[in-house]
């Protein structure tokens, strides 16, 4: 798949890992094309995250990935089963979902991810979930866990050989926002054991995963 013309000319790869309430932290991370960790970075509001992709001055050469945020507002117990697939709530002219509380993702910033898109960058969405499983951190340990962000960190020094990235602890959201700008290196460096797919479309940007 060549969803990227003129690969050759991309420099940065950027990933960030959006939560789904401002109250959620966010994070972005930039890597260049020998996946060297050129910048992490917090990021809270959506007014932040517009702030950093506005003021990246290397946009045109870089390729964006942000990640599909869960919903945290979704209804829970039975409903926040059976919605995902089948929006039974949607049927019942009472129960309408007017602030979407039976959507499993959250549309945060998509209006503004894509007027970026129709400006000329190159800006996808990932999922989080499906990086995580093809690098083998499936589900041994639970979401965000001390243990799962450490299994997911030596994941990465040695899967990838990133051996900059520190030995404490990155912030969950840092890990994967690197996660997002390491698929984006792997779609302009292509790697025969990690090659990349369109898994699907959110809100009108196309869906990339491995």
């Amino acid at each position: 798949m060549n969803i990227i013309k003129s690969k050759d000319l991309k420099t940065s790869f950027i990933g960030i890992s959006l939560g789904g309430l401002s109250t959620i932290e966010s994070a972005a991370a930039v890597l260049d094309r020998n996946l060297n960790v050129i910048m992490l970075d917090k990021l809270f509001s959506m007014s932040d995250v517009k702030y950093f992709l506005d003021n990246y001055a290397g946009k045109q050469n870089a390729i964006i990935l942000v990640s599909v945020p869960f919903n945290e507002v979704m209804i829970s117990s039975k409903w926040k089963y059976s919605s995902r697939t089948y929006h039974p709530v949607n049927l019942n002219k009472k129960m309408l979902n007017r602030d979407g509380w039976a959507n499993r993702f959250s549309s945060r910033g998509s209006e503004y991810f894509e007027e970026l898109n129709k400006s000329g960058i190159d800006i996808f969405r990932f999922d989080i979930e499906n990086i995580k499983k093809m690098l083998g951190n499936g589900y041994a340990f639970k979401e965000r866990t001390p243990w799962d962000c450490r299994a997911l960190q030596d994941n990465l020094r040695t899967k990838f050989n990133m051996r900059d990235l520190p030995n404490n602890m990155l912030p969950v959201a840092q890990l994967e926002a690197i996660l997002g700008a390491m698929l984006a290196q792997k779609i302009a460096v292509p790697d025969k054991n990690f090659e990349y797919k369109r898994i699907g479309e959110y809100e009108n940007l196309p869906v990339l995963g491995l």
